[in-house]
């Protein structure tokens, strides 16, 4: 069976070297460039498909379907899926930037916040502009509450 992409462990030790030398803006062109090779290589996979599938042909007619064969061809499937796996966990794995789930989280702690304020207002009659002067007072961060 032959290898087109290094295992995911080198592939991840490899990512995060890149991270460490030039950080994330760098990272995320060079990742362009790898889905683009990515792509070139699955072009070839198809191209080296169809002279399996004729392999696979031939196997059939003679009727030299052995254990070993099913066996290196169940490796060859599982090896495949595998790294459809690992493709598919690089490309969702942004951190960094505006994500969907980094505005969900976002969003999320916005609504928390003003529901906090609501509730201290109610609590206190202090409404939510002078919670934040009063909060910079008492924290000595600037004298601003009168």
């Amino acid at each position: 069976a032959r290898r087109t992409h290094a295992p995911p462990v080198e592939m991840a030790a490899i990512c995060v070297s890149q991270i460490r030398a030039v950080g994330p803006a760098a990272v995320a062109s060079k990742r362009r460039v790898a889905l683009r090779s990515r792509a070139a290589v699955k072009s070839r996979a198809v191209a080296t498909a169809a002279t399996e599938t004729d392999e696979v042909q031939k196997v059939l007619k003679e009727g030299n379907v052995t254990v070993e064969y099913q066996r290196r061809k169940a490796k060859e499937m599982v090896q495949f899926f595998k790294q459809q796996d690992y493709d598919q966990a690089v490309e969702e794995s942004q951190v960094f930037g505006f994500t969907a789930k980094n505005e969900i989280n976002n969003g999320r702690w916005t609504m928390f916040g003003l529901l906090v304020g609501m509730l201290t207002e109610y609590a206190t009659g202090v409404d939510f502009i002078d919670q934040i002067k009063l909060t910079i007072s008492v924290l000595g961060i600037a004298d601003i509450y009168d």
